[in-house]
């Protein structure tokens, strides 16, 4: 059984998808009327059905991830700073230890990908690093907005580098030696 729900937040609406071991996909979605049709392709990717198997059971479950909507409503307020939430990392053996040192830094902290890349015993491994980031399918959750570029500067993020700004300015963060220019929204 996968389960799938849009969640309204602060930032964009965020679909998370479910499988039976905990949350495998978190992602951004800024256009929500396609929550169902992304949903369901994730599904059938995460959890490919067997040649003669029974067909995948997927369905909308809204009430199921209330816990991961509280968790996330009390982060953006700055009342949370670990999320409490089973997680089925679904990625390559490289992709997971990366993500494994993305849950490691701790809230209000930055990591360079230089620094990842060394905790792995890879200290050339910058680039991959950043590729296996960028194909986070956790964001917030498995942390890699707190994944900065070597002199402070903000690169990659799924939501964009200004929800990557807004989260880290959220943790506490000034930007101040940031390198790139973030622009505040604007209401008008």
């Amino acid at each position: 059984m996968v389960r799938y729900a849009l969640l309204r937040t602060v930032l964009d609406p965020l679909l998370a998808v479910a499988g039976p071991r905990g949350l495998v996909r978190l992602e951004f979605l800024p256009q929500a009327w396609e929550h169902h049709t992304r949903a369901h392709a994730l599904a059938r990717r995460y959890f490919p059905a067997e040649p003669g198997g029974e067909p995948l059971s997927i369905r909308e479950d809204p009430l199921g991830f209330e816990d991961l909507k509280d968790q996330l409503a009390e982060y953006f307020l700055g009342r949370r700073v670990n999320f409490e939430i089973d997680l089925d990392l679904l990625g390559t053996p490289f992709q997971i230890r990366v993500w494994t040192q993305l849950l490691a830094i701790p809230y209000g902290r930055t990591r360079t990908y230089g620094q990842v890349a060394r905790a792995l015993r890879k200290p050339t491994a910058t680039r991959a690093v950043g590729q296996a980031a960028g194909h986070n399918p956790l964001p917030i959750l498995v942390p890699c907005h707190r994944l900065i570029g070597k002199g402070g500067s903000l690169v990659g993020f799924a939501g964009g580098i200004t929800t990557k700004a807004r989260l880290l300015r959220l943790e506490g963060h000034t930007l101040a030696g940031a390198v790139t220019r973030i622009e505040e929204p604007r209401l008008f």
